[in-house]
């Protein structure tokens, strides 16, 4: 008789359950559905803006990866217009949930120049910004050729035309369209650490 009820009390409890179950389900569904479409869409203007501001809440609320393609009307991208490196870390963050080619688009942003010429690395440079210096150098073609013009160079004498034209790469990565290098805006700037790098690394490129 035990037996007997006990199963009549499962019987009647296990539809119960999946019951409850099914109603989480639906509200949880339909709280999420709720959020979604009353969520505040970021314009491409007030990405750009939380980017100047430095605004990393607003920059993690991202959910269209096209905004990181956005420019300014003197044609900044967001690696341009970012506040400070933990900025440019906050757009990396959102970017890497949001594309799978994320590798891709750093490297595109870090390329991209303004209307003048100038890289996001030069523009920040130019600012006197030096704590960006390296993650906005890491991954350039700046970067790959000034270390393709150091690996010819360190061949010696014998290629000696190969590396002034690998030198002439890294000074055309380096500029703006006025031909200002970013060595010699960073020594314009007391950047010392640049500076430092690039008498290293790049001593052609001080051109004053």
């Amino acid at each position: 008789m035990k037996k007997i009820l006990w199963v009549l009390i499962f019987a009647l409890c296990v539809p119960a359950a999946y019951a409850a179950q099914n109603e989480t389900g639906v509200i949880g569904a339909r709280r999420q559905a709720m959020v979604q479409k009353y969520a505040k869409k970021i314009t491409a203007e007030e990405f750009l803006s939380a980017v100047r501001n430095g605004n990393l809440t607003l920059i993690g609320q991202v959910q269209e990866a096209a905004l990181f393609k956005a420019q300014d009307k003197f044609g900044n991208n967001c690696f341009h217009l970012a506040k400070d490196a933990a900025t440019i870390q906050a757009i990396a963050a959102a970017a890497r949930r949001l594309d799978n080619n994320y590798l891709t688009l750093f490297k595109t942003l870090r390329d991209q120049r303004n209307h003048i010429g100038e890289t996001p690395l030069l523009y920040h440079v130019g600012l006197g910004k030096a704590d960006t210096f390296e993650v906005l150098y890491r991954g350039s073609s700046l970067q790959e050729a000034v270390r393709a013009a150091n690996a010819v160079s360190n061949k010696g004498a014998a290629l000696v035309n190969t590396a002034n034209v690998k030198q002439a790469v890294v000074r055309t990565e380096a500029s703006d369209q006025s031909g200002r290098t970013v060595a010699d805006v960073a020594l314009a700037n007391g950047l010392e650490d640049v500076v430092a790098y690039f008498e290293q690394h790049a001593p052609y490129l001080f051109t004053k």
